[in-house]
């Protein structure tokens, strides 16, 4: 890439043994409206063509950065962390290696983080793919006033999806950017944009902006989660372990908030986005 090259946003790309799906990812990057981008892959030692498949994007696209971790660190915190210290952009936007932006995607947050300078970051919704499957997603659409993320909402749980986030790069550097304790691993993002709440505002825009791979946990990893959640009560002073909900309150809230979340999302924000009416955000 060239020296001067001044991008308005970097993507930073986590990456570990995904070449799978790495290629379908860095299109939907590529495909995006708006051109100001770089993206930046860190490589946390994959052991699969991952590293090749990166690099042959990075021949033909010079926005595309390949980076290698000197070893393997299994905390997603640590190749973000990488990532950011490399981006040359105002904005990070985060996007995990399996996940897909819909091609507005950037256009439309930088296009509400630039028209107010005292907002400090954006999220909206990735559409769920829970194994392999389209369909659950409806269940997942959130109301916008559930997805509001204050301190006080972030306090009880994480209503925000990591690869829906654009934020200003210099709220990362004041905030030292994600904890990479190993008690936080999995929680890393839920720690800090409760931390960023504290501080800063953030707002949910009321669209879809790609899909999110979700694949079913079994027992021991829901149980880890558990752990993670305690983790980070301890650590922040959330309560977030002790406020989880049973099946049937989130059934009942879901079956509330259902009407709202697909007018606002599926309706109104699609066809926001369809004829560039400006973003409704929250």
């Amino acid at each position: 890439m060239e020296s001067n090259y001044d991008p308005l946003v970097s993507v930073v790309i986590p990456s570990y043994n995904m070449e799978r799906h790495i290629t379908e990812t860095l299109v939907s990057v590529q495909n995006q409206t708006l051109e100001a981008w770089e993206a930046i892959v860190v490589d946390d030692c994959s052991t699969d063509s991952t590293p090749q498949i990166v690099n042959e994007f990075a021949e033909q696209d010079p926005r595309i950065r390949y980076f290698r971790l000197p070893e393997n660190s299994n905390l997603p915190a640590v190749p973000r962390n990488y990532g950011i210290e490399q981006a040359r952009g105002k904005y990070v936007a985060l996007l995990d290696h399996d996940d897909l932006w819909s091609p507005q995607k950037l256009q439309r947050q930088i296009r509400v983080l630039e028209a107010d300078e005292t907002l400090a970051m954006a999220h909206s919704h990735l559409w769920v793919r829970r194994n392999g499957r389209s369909f659950p997603g409806l269940f997942y659409l959130p109301s916008p006033r559930q997805s509001v993320a204050t301190e006080s909402k972030l306090k009880k749980r994480n209503v925000i999806q990591c690869s829906s986030v654009v934020i200003r790069k210099d709220v990362l550097q004041g905030l030292g950017g994600f904890d990479e304790s190993l008690n936080l691993r999995a929680v890393e993002d839920y720690h800090l944009w409760f931390r960023v709440s504290q501080r800063h505002r953030i707002v949910f825009i009321s669209e879809i902006h790609g899909e999110y791979r979700l694949d079913s946990a079994g027992t021991s990893a829901r149980e880890n989660m558990q752990n993670r959640l305690w983790e980070i009560d301890q650590s922040i002073g959330t309560d977030s372990f002790s406020s989880q909900r049973s099946w049937l309150q989130k059934i009942a809230e879901k079956a509330l908030s259902f009407p709202s979340a697909l007018f606002y999302l599926a309706i109104e924000g699609h066809y926001r986005q369809r004829f560039g009416a400006p973003p409704r955000f929250w």
